[in-house]
């Protein structure tokens, strides 16, 4: 299969570096589009136990447009068709579901996230749940 859609999620780690890293050469190899996308995790725990609202998660995503441009500007100076987007939601349902069905990504690349033992059975870790129920394939950088 020769993919045409990569997707790679950004989240300010050296891991998701190297995975952005990995996906700009594979889309420029592939001539693929690359889809760089950065998630504001909605916390519903926090928005009941710190009052937090809406705001709090629109100023957040405004931040990370401007912490998201360098990397489409990065790729597109590279000769990659890019687009960038910071959404608002679940990361692991965005991730492995919802924003690969919008856009008909066949690749995804997530860099791992090198969550430690007691975190990963607490709360799971969100390369491991896209890796278990996204339908497109997954590629994880470590």
């Amino acid at each position: 299969m020769i993919y045409k859609r990569i997707l790679v999620g950004l989240d300010g780690s050296k891991r998701a570096d190297k995975a952005f890293d990995v996906a700009c050469a594979l889309a420029k190899t592939l001539s693929a589009k690359l889809f760089i996308i950065w998630i504001v995790n909605h916390d519903q725990g926090m928005d009941s136990a710190f009052g937090v609202n809406n705001d709090f998660y629109q100023d957040l995503a405004e931040q990370l447009k401007q912490k998201i441009s360098p990397y489409v500007d990065r790729a597109t100076k590279d000769g990659i068709q890019a687009s960038g987007d910071v959404l608002i939601g679940s990361i692991k349902t965005i991730l492995a579901r919802e924003y690969p069905d919008q856009h008909d990504i066949d690749l995804i690349v997530l860099g791992n996230t090198g969550i430690n033992a007691v975190e990963k059975m607490l709360q799971g870790s969100h390369t491991d749940y896209v890796v278990r129920h996204s339908s497109a394939d997954v590629l994880v950088v470590k």
